[in-house]
């Protein structure tokens, strides 16, 4: 049995204590001689694969976040992302005063086959005068079921788990020499009391499914556990990992590596299959999950029902004020949602593509803001499709849902069109008061998680408005995104009225 732990002292996240020197040294995971290192994928490897970056930089505020989208496996994909962002969410309502601040999370393979991938996901906080710290956990996805699963689904039951505690605390008692009320929470005398005798030798021989369900219970049963950061060494053994220094990449990152021989008999029947995805990583050939991302535009990745969403959509344009309204949305690495005019779209369709490009949707708003209960039917569907062209062409993408001018629609301009008609719960009425002041007001103490905020980036009070209404609702804890993905799975209707997301 082999253990590689750093001589220098992490910070737990989850107990207030620290392990003691210890003589092995190294400075990250399985570095040491002889020891084996945690077994982790190129992205390279998996056909299709794109890694999404987001940043800011605002005010001594610094948020970088990188995270994988695999083609045929959107729910990890948005799994990876919605965790990412709830921890965001977390940093961010809980960050005291305007100090200097910094998150960092990141996202690395564990392990890729056709119907296996497992990915690790790191962080790392510093907020304000406040000690530094970091953390990990995983997640891990079964192609065959279409099944996001946590790290608990790696074992047959809690047995295995409590077995497996029980001898991360033995090796770091016994081989290491450390003492076992200095161990992490969830490990020393309490993990090595609780753990069944001869788990491992008692396992059954035939390989135990775990369904999905009963995993997830038993991870929020186990929230916290010293285990969650838990992933598959060079020998074939499991390797359970501790954070590090927060300040350096890598730097006083622990693992103790566990033998195969132990816990091989531990592993459910997808922990096997894990394994198998894990161990085969040095292979030439491509991991293929299938579905190439779609023409029509980009797919979600993100949960909008469990952090809080809010979609700003701005009507009219583009006009002359647009490109600084997309300066400061990335400042936030803000999307929002563009209702354009087919009239405006040929003026400046540079900025449109730009617009499209940095990853905001274009919307249909009509060729020139005609009233539509003024048309019939085939006027209506006339006036959506040449629009439509029109953004296809400057974009290379279809729209995928239209506002109509004024937010005037009859049972006549419902029938005749082909997209989702969004209008919005939160109303700035920009275009009447063109007041910055009542602009930010409106949009920071009206919105709620789900809303739809209605602006207009052909004034300029309203682009003045947008660096504190970005800055207040991030404080808050919000995430910017496009009116598709807020609205995730649901099914949107052509000819159907949406105000938020409920």
């Amino acid at each position: 049995m082999a253990v590689h732990l750093s001589t220098r002292i992490p910070r737990l996240l989850c107990a207030g204590v620290v392990l003691t020197l210890l003589s092995v040294s190294g400075c990250a995971l399985g570095t040491a001689e002889g020891a084996p290192r945690l077994l982790t994928v190129q992205p390279k490897r998996i056909d299709g694969v794109s890694l999404e970056k987001r940043s800011m930089d605002v005010d001594g505020l610094r948020i970088s976040t990188v995270h994988p989208v695999v083609p045929g496996a959107r729910p990890f994909s948005t799994e990876i992302r919605t965790t990412m962002a709830e921890q965001q969410t977390a940093f961010m309502t809980a960050r005291e005063g305007d100090g200097e601040a910094s998150l960092e999370q990141k996202a690395e393979f564990l392990a890729a086959s056709d119907d296996v991938l497992g990915a690790r996901i790191t962080t790392r906080r510093a907020n304000g005068g406040s000690e530094a710290s970091a953390s990990a956990t995983t997640r891990w996805y079964d192609a065959s079921t279409g099944e996001v699963l946590p790290w608990t689904a790696l074992f047959r039951g809690e047995d295995a788990i409590r077995a497996t505690a029980a001898e991360v605390a033995r090796v770091l008692h016994e081989e290491e020499g450390v003492e076992l009320d200095e161990q992490p929470e969830g490990l020393g005398q309490s993990a090595i009391s609780a753990a069944p005798s001869n788990a491992a030798e008692d396992a059954p021989s035939d390989p135990v499914e775990v369904a999905a369900e009963e995993a997830w219970k038993l991870a929020a049963k186990l929230d916290g556990s010293p285990l969650e950061d838990v992933g598959f060494g060079t020998t074939g053994g499991l390797i359970v990992s501790f954070p590090g220094e927060p300040g350096e990449e890598g730097a006083g990152e622990r693992s103790v590596a566990l033998d195969a021989d132990f816990t091989r008999p531990l592993l459910s029947a997808f922990g096997e299959r894990a394994l198998t995805a894990a161990t085969s990583e040095e292979k030439e050939e491509k991991v293929d999950l299938g579905n190439a991302p779609s023409a029509a535009g980009p797919t979600p990745t993100l949960d909008c029902a469990r952090v809080p969403c809010v979609a700003l959509t701005f009507d009219d344009g583009p006009g002359k004020h647009t490109g600084r309204l997309l300066d400061d949305l990335a400042d936030y690495s803000a999307k929002a949602t563009f209702y354009v005019l087919g009239t405006m779209v040929e003026e400046a369709p540079d900025v449109v593509a730009r617009a499209a490009r940095e990853g905001h949707e274009i919307a249909n708003h009509t060729w020139k803001h005609d009233d539509l209960t003024g048309k019939s039917g085939k006027g209506v569907a006339a006036d959506l499709a040449r629009t439509a062209k029109a953004i296809e062409k400057a974009t290379g993408t279809p729209p995928r849902t239209m506002r109509p001018p004024y937010g005037a629609y009859d049972d006549t301009s419902l029938k005749h069109t082909d997209y989702p008609v969004i209008m919005w719960d939160v109303d700035t009425l920009d275009w009447m008061n063109r007041d910055t002041r009542k602009i930010t007001k409106i949009a920071t103490t009206e919105t709620t998680p789900g809303s739809i905020v209605l602006f207009h980036d052909i004034h300029a009070p309203t682009i003045d408005a947008i660096p504190t209404v970005l800055r207040t609702l991030h404080e808050q804890g919000y995430h910017f995104v496009t009116v598709t993905e807020l609205f995730g799975d649901t099914e949107l209707e052509p000819g159907t009225i949406y105000r938020r997301r409920d």
